[in-house]
């Protein structure tokens, strides 16, 4: 079994910028993106316009906070009512490759140019090389995320198979018969896939040569990434983007926080006020992207977290953010995809006898599971916990199971989704 070298190495010279540099290459391209969006007539220059702004005055990243910040909610409703992208794309479509759809519904372009998403320093930072086979286990239908590390994988020079969600003995297989090196996906499908080759008499450790996890899209518990190592000798990193925006920050051999991407200006800011945090206090990740065919400027993740300034043993020297603390909203993440409380009232308008409601997400034995815990007006009719589970994966495109629980038995303060996932 070849192993080869997965902690030591930088890919790219900007990340051991000195501050003054960094600074100085993101304000060249903050303004470029922003005088560039402005020219094109993105919504940016109405806003600007409306606090008698030019690009001109766009040049320090202090200045950044002259601007709104844009939410998720913001481009879906630019794009309804601006049909295809709201205005914010300034190329025409036989410049863009592909349109994924994610959950809003928000339309995300992409632009024919090398390593659109910017994937590729995050993957050579947690431990991916040339040469590497790796499953790819992102969906590739709407979605970005199979495309997306698709494409930071061959930037890289590893070779990708596709496999998809689901379909673990097939997973299995895969890996054990092509000698596969590297998995992407969420960390929960990942200890499925090593408990069903252990099921198979497959021992994972000396049948198959899996070395390098790129776990996303959920949290990673540390003691999750503790039993990745010691029981499947396998190392597993993290790193952290959106479908709107791609690689935000990513992990290196040090796993102390994530390092932000040379490309990518992250304020940390209160949700509520939108006031630019100190280092170190915990809010919303905004970003500035070096994206000018779809220039997403103070862009609201939604996501939170803080940023940690002290330097890195490994020689990068970018700022890094702290472990993703949780939504600034009560959006939810449940295996890897994004379910909005406005999916759950859906569920709940679809069927009259719902009296009240809410979508419990809970995650024994390292699997998400969510749960529709439900008091009814009437007593249940025959059928009506089937059909609601069938309405849940209809609208939240995943599996959930339906529950009745007795009247009054639900808090006060009900909220559409109660997460009561630990992450220890």
């Amino acid at each position: 079994m070849h192993h080869v070298d997965r902690n030591s190495g930088i890919l790219n010279s900007e990340e051991t910028f000195s501050p003054q540099d960094r600074r100085a290459y993101q304000e060249h391209f903050l303004h470029e993106v922003v005088a560039h969006a402005y020219a094109s007539g993105t919504p940016l220059k109405k806003a600007m316009d409306d606090r008698g702004l030019t690009p001109g005055e766009i040049r320090k990243l202090e200045d950044l906070q002259k601007l709104p910040i844009t939410k998720k909610t913001d481009l879906a409703e630019a794009q309804k009512t601006n049909p295809p992208f709201g205005g914010y794309v300034t190329v025409p479509i036989s410049q863009l490759v592909r349109i994924h759809q994610s959950p809003g519904p928000i339309y995300d372009p992409v632009g024919k140019v090398p390593d659109y998403w910017r994937w590729k320093s995050a993957l050579h930072s947690v431990g991916f090389r040339p040469g590497d086979i790796v499953v790819n286990t992102f969906a590739y239908h709407l979605t970005p995320a199979g495309h997306m590390f698709e494409e930071g994988v061959s930037e890289l020079g590893g070779a990708i198979i596709p496999t998809g969600v689901g379909n673990t003995e097939t997973q299995v297989e895969i890996m054990r018969k092509l000698q596969v090196t590297g998995y992407i996906g969420t960390p929960s499908f990942l200890i499925a896939i090593l408990k069903k080759a252990e099921e198979a008499g497959i021992d994972p450790r000396k049948e198959l040569n899996l070395q390098i996890g790129f776990l996303l899209a959920e949290m990673l518990p540390e003691s999750l990434r503790k039993r990745f190592a010691d029981e499947y000798g396998l190392i597993g990193r993290q790193a952290y983007g959106t479908a709107d925006v791609g690689c935000i920050a990513y992990e290196c051999p040090q796993v102390s926080g994530m390092h932000i991407h040379h490309d990518v200006i992250v304020e940390i800011c209160n949700p509520e006020t939108g006031e630019v945090l100190a280092p170190g206090d915990p809010g919303e990740v905004v970003v500035t992207c070096r994206n000018k065919i779809y220039p997403l400027v103070r862009f609201g993740t939604g996501d939170l977290s803080s940023i940690v300034e002290e330097p890195c043993p490994c020689g990068r020297t970018s700022p890094r953010l702290s472990r993703i603390l949780g939504r600034a909203d009560q959006l939810t993440k449940v295996k890897g995809m994004f379910v909005h409380p406005s999916q759950v009232q859906k569920v709940i308008d679809s069927h009259p006898e719902i009296a009240r409601a809410r979508l419990l997400v809970e995650r024994p034995k390292d699997q998400d599971v969510m749960t529709l815990e439900m008091e009814l007006k009437g007593s249940a009719e025959e059928g009506l916990l089937a059909a609601v589970e069938r309405t849940l994966r209809e609208v939240a495109k995943l599996k959930g199971a339906a529950k009745i629980v007795p009247p009054g038995s639900l808090p006060e303060d009900l909220k559409l989704i109660e997460d009561v996932r630990k992450w220890d």
